[in-house]
């Protein structure tokens, strides 16, 4: 049994040298197997039989270099570096056998372009090792042939049987390179996606993100019922033409059975993708999407297994649905180590009142500074912490750190009377699971915060979902004081019946609004919730506010708050103290 398994762990397999350091090895093997007996044949003709062999030597000597150095540096030999050295390989080979016209040894060169196709095929994909028999065998019998003194007959036999050798090494790439395509769309098949990901997994750095998409076409069965077989596979390949036309460079996308797919996207973090694939669903027939975004030490297998439960979600929620994989770093238990590691902290972005200039309060912006991914943007770890649960865990912290800081400024008597407010984000799940609202005024009351100064935000799409939950630590919150905010206002599907449904005191446009606004242009979308908020008895805050041309616009229509960079990118809370508190301080004492 020991026996057999050694075997077929060393056997060969299709992709056993698709990662860079075993194909690196193969190449360096391949180098000093051609340049030792190529550098000792030469040596021996010097030395006993007086004959210099100075390119033969120079020849084997550099191969024998190169060889080392492809297997010092193997990790780093991918696609572009391997047809680099298999070039040199066939050149040094041509080079040789120009050098030795007219002996025996030309012809041993001449077999070189056919172990060098073998080589070809091992560590490069199938389709782009047909190039070196096509190109090396016909160069090889071109040196052969001018070669004065060479026999014909000799050139004759070498071509039939080198041919014949370019032929049957054509027609293995063609077999492998068919098994890995699907004969309908003319993409990657299963197969040929699996050699991918295998390759992508083992030779992209793990601090280079790398995303993985399944999707399914929506009712793709019906176009078959009602079109026929024929129109089905019409419909197939004019879908694959669409994704393909929007494909990102380097990304890869295959057909792994029926209707469903899968995209590789390198360089791409899971909101990138997510960005992408709302544009794609723009464009091509309605599909349903799972992204998983690779974690480190995760296999192939993992992986693709990830993408797969997050598009069963996505299917399980609806059609049309695009839903994230959580993934292992962003896990509850990741999430907590986090928070002990001090990876987590906030920031805070002063909320202006724009008639008078002073600060009412900030938003708190929660970051995360992770060990390995280095700074992670917002939009790619809230939805992975709300897919995967976690977001309940770093929800509360925020919660705590946020409440504990506002207390720390309300103790920083200001002279006009005016305490600053807090504004702290929650997610639909946090909003919506039992006892939310109860330990925020749990936390007021620790720390002495008046539960008045707190405004809770919600996005738009947020609030239809567990309506039921939702209204519950609403009115738990609302009946001790905290304000309700509805975040990112205009850019969900929300109607007049759901704002008069739903106790709000805040309504904030968002910043997609605000940024259309300058001297020339106007923002009918702004106007009008200016003009709702106030017909409804709601504060407005207008986001993303970075010009004055804005500022002033918003301010002769009746928008009392603001926030953006024309006032301060979001800061730590020392600076924000610094500088909207002690300095309000300082200006009216």
């Amino acid at each position: 049994m020991r026996l057999s398994a050694r075997r077929a762990r060393v056997r060969y397999r299709p992709g056993l040298f698709n990662s860079a350091s075993s194909a690196g090895t193969l190449l360096g093997v391949a180098q000093a197997g051609l340049g030792l007996p190529l550098a000792v044949y030469a040596w021996y003709q010097t030395v006993h039989n007086a004959r210099s062999e100075a390119v033969l030597l120079v020849v084997g000597l550099a191969l024998l270099f190169t060889g080392a150095l492809t297997v010092l540096f193997r990790s780093r030999i991918r696609v572009p570096l391997r047809h680099v050295v298999l070039a040199w390989i066939g050149a040094g080979a041509l080079l040789c056998q120009a050098a030795t016209g007219g002996q025996a040894i030309t012809y041993t060169f001449a077999w070189t372009p056919s172990l060098l196709a073998l080589v070809a095929f091992a560590v490069i994909p199938a389709a782009q090792s047909l190039a070196y028999p096509l190109i090396f065998i016909p160069l090889s019998l071109i040196t052969l042939a001018l070669h004065p003194g060479t026999s014909p007959a000799d050139v004759a036999m070498s071509s039939l049987l080198m041919l014949a050798t370019g032929i049957g090494l054509t027609w293995f790439a063609r077999s492998a390179l068919m098994a890995e395509t699907d004969e309908l769309t003319g993409i990657n098949n299963f197969v040929g996606f699996a050699q991918v990901l295998n390759a992508a997994v083992r030779d992209i750095p793990p601090t280079v993100p790398l995303s993985l998409v399944r999707l399914d076409i929506n009712e793709f069965a019906l176009v078959n019922r009602r079109e026929g077989l024929e129109g089905g596979d019409a419909a197939m390949v004019a879908f694959v033409a669409g994704i393909s036309a929007e494909l990102p460079a380097g990304a890869t996308v295959a057909r792994m059975e029926g209707d469903a797919f899968a995209i590789l996207l390198p360089a791409f973090t899971a909101a990138q993708t997510q960005t992408w694939l709302a544009q794609v669903q723009t464009m091509v027939a309605g599909f349903s999407a799972g992204i998983a975004s690779r974690e480190g030490g995760e296999s192939d297998s993992e992986f693709f297994g990830r993408a797969g439960k997050a598009l069963f979600e996505a299917q399980r929620v609806g059609r049309g649905k695009v839903i994230t994989h959580g993934g292992y770093y962003a896990s509850p238990a990741a999430v907590r180590d986090g928070l002990t590691n001090g990876e987590f902290f906030l920031l805070f972005q002063p909320v202006i009142h724009l008639s008078t200039g002073a600060t009412a309060g900030a938003e708190a912006l929660v970051r995360w500074q992770h060990p390995t991914r280095g700074l992670v943007p917002p939009a790619e770890f809230i939805p992975l912490c709300e897919a995967s649960g976690s977001m309940q865990v770093l929800g509360r912290w925020v919660v705590r750190e946020s409440i504990e800081a506002a207390a720390d400024w309300a103790r920083r008597d200001r002279s006009d009377g005016q305490q600053l407010s807090i504004s702290i984000n929650a997610s639909a799940r946090e909003l919506a699971s039992a006892g939310y609202g109860d330990y925020v005024l749990d936390e007021c009351a620790t720390v002495g915060f008046p539960p008045s100064l707190v405004r809770i935000e919600v996005t738009e799409t947020d609030f239809g979902t567990d309506a039921a939950a939702v209204r519950d630590n609403i009115r738990v919150l609302r009946d001790a004081g905290v304000l309700i905010s509805m975040d990112d206002f205009g850019t969900g599907h929300s109607s007049l019946s759901r704002l008069t449904e739903i106790d709000l005191d805040v309504i904030k446009i968002d910043r997609s609004f605000v940024g259309a606004i300058d001297d020339t242009t106007d923002s009918p979308v702004a106007d009008l919730t200016i003009k709702m908020a106030a017909a409804l008895g709601l504060d407005v805050i207008a986001e993303g506010v970075e010009t004055k041309a804005q500022a002033r616009w918003l301010l002769d229509r009746g928008c009392p708050y603001v926030q953006g960079y024309l006032y301060s990118r979001p800061v730590p809370s020392d600076e924000f103290v610094a500088r909207f508190v002690e300095e309000a301080l300082t200006s009216r004492s």
